[in-house]
């Protein structure tokens, strides 16, 4: 006579499929992490080598590129302002004068909202950095970055009517309005303003007052601050000066679709890629660094931009994305 199952057993029996199911998906998540990972890390260097390709061959201008200052605010361009590092300007809320955020439908949450633009781990090694006429007529007429598309704080609302991409002035609400951030604009595709690139025009720059930021312009060939331990305050003018001593500031731009090293039939990239690990919210196009150096004395003074680095979603150089590869 056959022998049914016990209550014990049956509930052994649940309670091993439970813990196998949970090791599967565990297991499943990390290697779809993984995989992802390993993607964008090819990515990265694939727009590393695009871009020094592009800049090799003489293939035209590299125009167009993403700006990561909020269109619109007080800081895309200021005329006038003092050049050089801003340090503790911040963007702490929507429309201030800062890093880009995300499109916004001014409601009090940002940092939760669906669209919060640039990672925190990217805003952290990030600060605010004020061009030279020197060096924007440089980065004109030596890289040809004439334009730069700015993304605006909102989708629509007052005087920044500008539409998103993901929704279309001709797919408008019955009423006639634009769709905003509440209704799932994301952080890659809000709407974007050409700029032009002018004295006085504020960009984003890596932070080398930060040890993350430090460490992306060793990453980028600047022994930077050597003399320092972790976790130690740096003095803002020691900073700047050894910055100009050892090559001069990072600063950093998106590749987005519309730069015009996008689409090249002999050199740069068919497509911008995407990192994919980061969440859908946040703006997940890979980071340009160039950096503004000086070269000669005096009168004689020129500044030389040079690419100088490429960067994931989450402010990781090559080298450092590779390290979170192999620890996978």
């Amino acid at each position: 006579m056959k022998k049914g199952f016990t209550l014990i057993e049956l509930l052994l029996v649940i309670a091993l499929i439970a813990i196998v199911s949970t090791l599967a998906v565990t297991k499943l998540g990390g290697i779809k992490e993984s995989s992802a990972r390993k993607v964008s890390l090819a990515n990265q260097q694939a727009v590393g080598r695009g871009v020094d390709a592009f800049l090799a061959l003489g293939s035209g201008r590299l125009n167009r590129l993403d700006s990561l200052i909020y269109a619109g605010s007080g800081g895309s361009p200021i005329f006038g302002g003092q050049q050089g590092f801003d340090f503790d300007t911040v963007s702490t809320a929507e429309g201030a004068n800062g890093l880009y955020m995300g499109p916004s439908d001014a409601t009090d949450d940002v940092r939760n909202d669906v669209n919060s633009g640039l990672t925190e781990e990217l805003r952290s090694v990030l600060c605010l950095y004020t061009l030279s006429k020197a060096q924007a007529d440089a980065l004109v007429t030596q890289l040809g970055l004439r334009f730069v598309m700015a993304h605006t704080a909102y989708a629509d609302s007052g005087e920044y009517e500008f539409p998103s991409i993901h929704y279309p002035k001709d797919r408008a609400y019955g009423d006639g309005s634009v769709p905003n951030a509440s209704d799932g604009l994301h952080a890659n595709e809000s709407a974007c303003v050409a700029t032009a690139v002018t004295n006085g025009m504020v960009v984003a720059a890596v932070n080398p007052k930060t040890d993350l930021g430090r460490l992306i312009y060793q990453s980028c060939g600047q022994e930077l601050l050597n003399n320092k331990n972790w976790g130690e305050t740096y003095d803002e003018n020691e900073v700047k000066k050894e910055v100009a001593a050892t090559g001069g500031p990072l600063i950093a731009f998106g590749l987005g679709d519309n730069a015009s090293i996008i689409g090249d039939s002999k050199a740069g990239l068919e497509s911008a890629p995407f990192a994919t690990f980061p969440h859908k919210k946040y703006y997940s196009r890979y980071i340009l660094l160039f950096r503004l150096r000086t070269s000669g004395s005096g009168s004689v003074t020129v500044i030389v931009p040079e690419f100088a680095g490429v960067l994931d979603g989450y402010g990781n150089t090559i080298r450092a994305a590779r390290h979170i590869v192999s620890d996978l």
